[in-house]
């Protein structure tokens, strides 16, 4: 499971999501292009291959961001998949761009201490469906 932070230049304050005025148009990071070298600056093996969707992945971390189809860049989306060093290098990367990056799942912004969500127990009838049948394990 990854888990969404969404980043941007927000009005000046804002420490929650849901502060921010609906129909904000954030200002411009700059071109794709410009955005991907300050993403290499700080993780050099991102694999900018699809300008749209870059991966960042090491032993440290396993992160993808999206930065949309557009000539500017106006917000990000990072998702982080794994790793110890995931959270550091969002906010790498957030600091380098000027932008806050925000927990889709709280709607706070992220910090060193941010915890990925737990996804909700099982319900009874998710916990039948995926239960395997008997005769899959087969007879011996």
């Amino acid at each position: 499971m990854s888990w969404a932070i969404y980043a941007m230049r927000g009005p000046g304050g804002v420490r929650r999501l849901e502060d921010i005025p609906e129909g904000y148009e954030p200002p411009s990071l700059g071109t794709a292009d410009e955005v991907v070298a300050v993403v290499r600056e700080v993780a050099p093996d991102v694999d900018a291959s699809k300008r749209s969707w870059l991966r960042l992945k090491s032993d440290e971390y396993d992160v993808e961001l999206t930065i949309g189809k557009g000539v500017d860049v106006r917000d990000l989306t990072f998702y982080l998949n794994d790793g110890p060093r995931s959270i550091p290098l969002v906010m790498e990367i957030s600091s380098r761009l000027g932008v806050t990056a925000y927990d889709t799942e709280s709607g706070n912004f992220l910090t060193e201490e941010s915890k990925p969500p737990v996804p909700p127990p099982l319900t009874d009838d998710e916990i039948k469906a995926n239960k395997p049948k008997w005769w899959k394990f087969g007879r011996s």
